[in-house]
């Protein structure tokens, strides 16, 4: 019988161990101390000599003084084993937090023995990798003019932003699971980590930051029906190389980091904002899409109502000039029409007839007031700055045709375009496609899904047919590509007395493919001169070359 008991209490305590692993974080949670406690207890009976009753009375204090030693070690023994072995990754993350201002020089030298993944675009182009000086200092480096879509990694100062932070655990070559990895982490044997890439198409992004050019501004290119990231322009850059420093730097390679930092945070054009999600900017006629969207899904209104627009719309004390009439002696105009010709004075009116509840039901269902699921964080675009402008007339008419208070990002008003073609569904975008061991195999890879329903497949048709009309009789007729469906919308924002955001927005089909775009040049003036061309060379590149 007493065997039996014995043999039940190391039984139990091996399931107890194992359910502590499972159901605990780490070596201190209080859980898995308790169950400690039950373990010593059942090694304890475990162990207990079977013939105490018969030691001589001086031998007893000896023995239980050894059993509990015994026991006692053991314990400390299945928690040294924990932290060694199944804590240590969570322990060096812990250790590594600048969140809590600790910083493990030791991780980081660890970390530097492993060859960090490379980052590469659609086509295997390289534009981050690991390299080592002459010293045997491993250290990043960053090839060609697009290299900033990478961020940057410096470990030995500021530690690190972009695709090199948010994929660091893969790019670390942490993340990977199997006997192999953990094996490598215990040996300390030495590591390579997974490469990441991209879906944008350097072609594409070439191009696009070429007629770009110094201008301050973005581009965004997407696949429409997969939501990948084809080109992802932003200007004025930075050179990722001069901020990575490694540790063991040299003091002057330290002092020319921060220097450089610094002339970038004095440049006034903001060359670290990554302007396709961070950059929020008044929106101009192009938001007109979304007061058409919410005219035509209420059913206020169809792409052949009829408004008036003499050239004046008196509001409240807000006096709205008509400057786009392509005849000053026509008045009547229909929807359709005053979508092609961006009139400011109809638009207004719509938007007093949806007021302000309508109009920004719309807005939210195409994605403002809230961060799109992407790879890097995106600003959420902005119906209104102060919570009581939309309550005025004068805020309702201004919104309505794209001033006001609005704020947009790029990438924003390119999902906007996905929306119309996609009949009223939002794809999810993304930048990074697949990530991949350093031997080639494909370890994860991205999974195509719809972000939301923005509207109805029949509002989605109207707006098509508006942006389509806009392109083949409107002011966005320079769009057009031969042989392409194109459908487009410019914009030309006011922003107090400086010169006015240059927008187009736009979509093309061809043989089966859909792309959209979205382009804003800062303070770059009209739309239809400035950012049109920039869209339309964007998309006739990206289908044709389909």
């Amino acid at each position: 019988m007493r065997g039996v008991l014995q043999a039940a209490a190391i039984i139990a305590s091996i399931f107890l161990i194992a359910y502590g692993v499972l159901i605990t974080d780490d070596r201190a949670d209080p859980r898995w101390l308790g169950l400690l406690v039950v373990i010593g207890g059942l090694w304890g009976i475990a162990l207990w000599p079977s013939g105490a009753a018969e030691l001589v009375r001086s031998a007893r204090p000896l023995v239980h003084l050894a059993l509990v030693f015994a026991v006692g070690f053991a314990l400390v023994t299945i928690q040294v084993l924990r932290a060694q072995l199944l804590d240590r990754d969570r322990i060096f993350a812990r250790a590594s937090d600048p969140a809590v201002g600790v910083v493990d020089v030791r991780r980081y030298v660890a970390e530097r023995q492993v060859e960090r993944g490379r980052i590469l675009l659609s086509d295997g182009t390289v534009i981050a990798r690991d390299d080592t000086d002459r010293y045997g200092i491993r250290h990043r480096v960053y090839e060609g003019p697009i290299a900033y879509l990478a961020g940057y990694y410096s470990p030995g100062l500021y530690g690190a932003a972009g695709i090199e932070r948010v994929f660091d655990h893969e790019l670390s070559g942490s993340s990977t699971s199997g006997w192999n990895s953990w094996l490598d982490g215990v040996l300390h044997r030495a590591r390579r980590g997974n490469d990441v890439v991209l879906s944008v198409d350097p072609q594409l992004q070439e191009l696009g930051q070429t007629m770009l050019g110094e201008r301050a501004g973005a581009a965004v290119l997407l696949d429409a029906d997969s939501g990948a990231v084809l080109a992802f322009v932003s200007s004025p850059t930075f050179d990722p190389n001069q901020l990575s420093v490694p540790l063991g730097a040299p003091a002057e390679d330290v002092e020319r980091a921060r220097a450089y930092l610094a002339m970038l945070e004095r440049d006034g054009r903001g060359p670290l904002l990554l302007r396709p999600i961070q950059g929020l900017y008044v929106p101009g006629s192009i938001f007109k899409t979304v007061t058409a969207a919410a005219a035509l899904q209420s059913g206020l209104a169809t792409l052949t109502s009829v408004y008036r627009d003499d050239g004046a719309l008196v509001v409240d004390s807000r006096v709205i000039i008509e400057q786009n009439r392509p005849d000053p002696t026509r008045v009547s105009f229909t929807l359709q029409e005053a979508y092609g010709y961006s009139l400011n004075v109809v638009f207004a009116q719509v938007g007093l007839e949806l007021g302000a509840q309508r109009l920004e039901e719309m807005a939210r269902a195409v994605g403002f007031e809230e961060s799109i699921p992407f790879d890097l964080r995106v600003a959420p675009s902005q119906i209104a700055q102060t919570p009581d402008f939309l309550t005025s007339r004068a805020g309702i008419a201004e919104t309505a045709f794209g001033q006001g208070q609005l704020l947009v990002t790029p990438l924003q008003m390119a999902l906007l375009a996905a929306a119309v073609v996609r009949d009223g569904s939002m794809p999810e975008p993304y930048l990074v496609r697949e990530v991949r061991s350093p031997n080639g195999g494909l370890i994860w890879s991205r999974q195509t899904k719809e972000w939301r329903r923005a509207f109805t497949r029949e509002t989605a048709a109207a707006l098509r047919d508006l942006m389509v009309w806009s392109v083949e009789y409107g002011y966005a007729r320079p769009a057009r590509i031969d042989g392409v469906t194109v459908g487009g919308k410019t914009g030309t924002a006011e922003v107090g007395d400086r010169a006015p955001h240059a927008w187009f927005i736009g979509f093309a089909e061809r043989a089966g493919k859909r792309v959209v775009v979205a382009v804003v040049v800062e303070h770059g003036g009209s739309g239809v001169q400035v950012a049109l061309p920039i869209g339309r060379a964007l998309l006739e590149a990206a289908v044709q070359g389909s």
